[in-house]
């Protein structure tokens, strides 16, 4: 079994771009986490003002390790002092391996 966690963001006005800049810095912290499985940043097709972060982790203690690095606080951190969204949506489900 594996842990899938999304991250919806919804950029302000004008802030997509570089939003989407910001948050492509996830990826170097989720590929030196141990126990990342996937981890994709992307723009909503429908919406150009969302953006999807999604990981898939061995477990949740590995998500945690992740969601709790230096790494995702600093870039949080910078897109919030920088003004890039103005809402933030997380969800988390389990996927079952077909045996």
């Amino acid at each position: 079994m594996s842990i899938i966690h999304r991250m919806t963001l919804r950029a302000r006005q004008d802030r997509s771009i570089r939003l989407g800049q910001c948050l492509a810095r996830l990826d170097e912290v989720g590929r030196d986490m141990p126990g990342c499985l996937r981890l994709q940043i992307f723009p909503s097709r429908s919406d150009p003002l969302t953006w999807q972060v999604e990981g898939q982790w061995r477990s949740a203690g590995a998500r945690d390790a992740f969601l709790g690095s230096e790494g995702v606080r600093l870039i949080l951190a910078q897109a919030i002092d920088e003004g890039l969204f103005t809402h933030l949506e997380c969800a988390v489900e389990l996927e079952q391996q077909v045996a």
